[in-house]
């Protein structure tokens, strides 16, 4: 698993390969110094002391100060580069996550929980950076100092090094098995920060219904045992990795010994010299301190692991494709044949046998009752989803055959769940239309009744809007939204329920405004109330994801006893007479 962790990011740091480059250069000056600090101790001991030499005793320090300088200096360049790569790795990782999600079906992000695909973009890619930028190159400088240090220790007394070193394989099994214990525990704690993730950004979408319905005890208890399920987890992965430690610990006393127990008795035997013995000693026991920094890293790559299997797994879905044709306005019609629809990992058809035609430059409204499938057929014109069966047409070719990007630009959508972002009203408002001119933008708010209120505003278009817009009353928002819709200016428009929010008085306005909008374009009505669509030149009337009846208004009056309910019932008809 490691070779294949490091090959993976390694393949991912292509781009920074002379950052890479560099490190490994300044890892292997490193660890040159590092060796030379054992090959020092026999002539020092033998020369100096031994044979009383003691002139040499000026440079000495002077000695020791260049080689541990040049070492740190060497150290940190090679750590500089190394987290400059990391950096960059990280960043670019997150933006492909993110181009990738605004790039995925619609389907495959409902499937998703928005919890866990922020702990992909954040929490995933932090958990990667480590491995390029401290275990990584813990592995290189490390690595090499070990390899330097033992090249030492086998030259001054092969045997006697060979001795020390069978510990060695007790470190790296151990290191291994301890390890992948740390990755199950780890793999296991991500997936409980992703669920906390997610009750979180639920729990701030929904806080009034939490509040009203007196749930915040629930939720809580929720809470909190999420929370002791993380702490368990990442208890667990503190003890392999302390775990592992130990086993170093452990096995650097034991191959003190045996180099004290075997090279003391080849010293008083006079078969070895006491410079070889404490250059061979001092080697062996500076090993076993990147030796226990190694195991470490090898432990977190383990850790990153289950992080970039997961970040692996959102790069492979697949993303949103479209045909090669241009998209047009319609100068025929949109046409649903046939269609049947169903979301994806469910067997419940949503839409049934559905056979609609949209004539060009029209107004069609579509009704029908909470559940009947209005705002799933009209997201499969934008492409949002496809048919499971049959196929939407723009003047009979096919959806799918035209290019995502130009057919999306064909269409404009108000809906009752408005999203704003957090930017400036004017940004808000030319979100279809970046180029647009301030005079465009506020001639678009005028037409939707919003220029007063945003005038208002402490910085008038400049105020930044909060999350979501939450600053502005539901009205305000939905008058915005419309007002970028009115800047688009799109030939295809759907209204989803597009005054739900205002009051009479305001929706009478904005009213007003949506029907100079809808003169000349394709417009497709989805509503439960009937303040214009009595006007639309087709009804279509749906239930149960079927339609039960299309005509005028007055013809269905007649002949659709749903639509008679719902007029009569939810007061429509005051309303249109009104």
């Amino acid at each position: 698993m490691k070779d294949s962790i490091l090959l993976r990011i390694l393949r991912l740091a292509r781009p920074y390969w002379p950052l890479l480059l560099g490190s490994v250069f300044f890892s292997f000056v490193a660890s040159l110094f590092s060796g030379s600090i054992a090959w020092l101790v026999k002539p020092v001991l033998n020369n100096i002391f031994l044979e009383k030499n003691y002139h040499y005793l000026r440079l000495l320090p002077l000695a020791v100060i260049g080689i541990f300088f040049l070492r740190g200096v060497s150290a940190f360049l090679q750590s500089y580069l190394m987290r400059m790569a990391a950096i960059k790795l990280v960043n670019d990782l997150r933006y492909r996550l993110y181009q990738k999600i605004l790039r995925l079906p619609l389907a495959e992000v409902r499937r998703e929980t928005s919890g866990r695909l922020v702990s992909r973009v954040i929490s995933d890619t932090t958990a990667i950076e480590p491995v390029l930028g401290d275990m990584f190159r813990t592995l290189m400088l490390e690595g090499l100092t070990v390899a330097t240090l033992v090249g030492v220790a086998l030259y001054r007394r092969w045997d006697l090094s060979l001795l020390a070193l069978t510990v060695f394989p007790v470190v790296a099994v151990g290191s291994r098995k301890l390890g992948a214990r740390a990755r199950r525990m780890r793999h296991l704690a991500q997936q409980e920060i992703a669920a906390l993730t997610h009750q979180l950004t639920e729990s701030l979408a929904g806080l009034r219904e939490i509040k009203v319905y007196l749930q915040e005890s629930y939720l809580l208890r929720r809470f909190r045992e999420k929370l002791t399920g993380y702490y368990r987890y990442i208890l667990r992965v503190t003890k392999y990795r302390e775990g592992s430690r130990l086993l170093v610990d452990l096995m650097t006393g034991v191959g003190g010994a045996l180099i004290f127990t075997y090279g003391g008795h080849l010293v008083i035997k006079g078969a070895m010299t006491p410079g070889d013995f404490f250059s061979v000693l001092t080697a062996i026991l500076m090993i076993f301190s990147p030796l226990r920094r190694l195991s470490r890293a090898y432990t977190g790559i383990y850790d990153a692991a289950a992080a970039l299997e997961r970040i692996e797994e959102v790069l492979r879905y697949p993303e949103e494709t479209g045909g090669s044709l241009e998209a047009f306005p319609p100068r025929k019609a949109i046409k649903f044949e046939e269609v049947y629809f169903r979301y994806p990992y469910t067997q419940e058809y949503v839409l049934e046998d559905i056979n609609l035609r949209i004539p060009a430059g029209k107004v069609v409204a579509i009704l029908g009752p909470s559940g009947a499938g209005k705002s799933t057929l009209v997201s499969l014109i934008p492409r949002f989803y496809d048919p499971t069966r049959g196929r939407v047409t723009l003047d009979d070719i096919d959806l799918r055959e035209f290019d995502l990007v130009s057919l999306r630009k064909l269409i404009g959508i108000v809906s009752q769940e408005i999203v704003l972002f957090n930017a400036t009203v004017a940004e808000n408002i030319a979100f279809g239309r970046p180029g647009a001119t301030r005079e465009e933008i506020i001639q678009a708010a005028k037409l939707a009744h919003a220029h007063e209120f945003i005038e208002k505003l402490p910085q008038g278009y400049d105020t930044i809007l909060g999350h979501r817009g939450f600053n502005l009353s539901g009205g305000q928002r939905q008058r915005i939204a419309i007002a970028r819709a009115i800047l688009k200016n799109p030939p295809i428009l759907i209204l989803d329920e597009a005054t739900s929010h205002l009051d009479s008085v305001s929706e009478k306005k904005v009213q007003e405004a949506l029907e100079r909008l809808m003169s000349g374009r394709t417009t497709i009505i989805i509503a439960h109330r009937l303040s214009t669509v009595t006007r639309a030149d087709l009804l279509v009337v749906m239930d149960h994801g079927r339609i039960v009846a299309q005509g005028k208004h007055e013809e269905l009056l007649k002949t659709c006893p749903l639509y008679r309910e719902l007029y009569q019932t939810l007061g429509f008809e005051k309303r249109a007479s009104a």
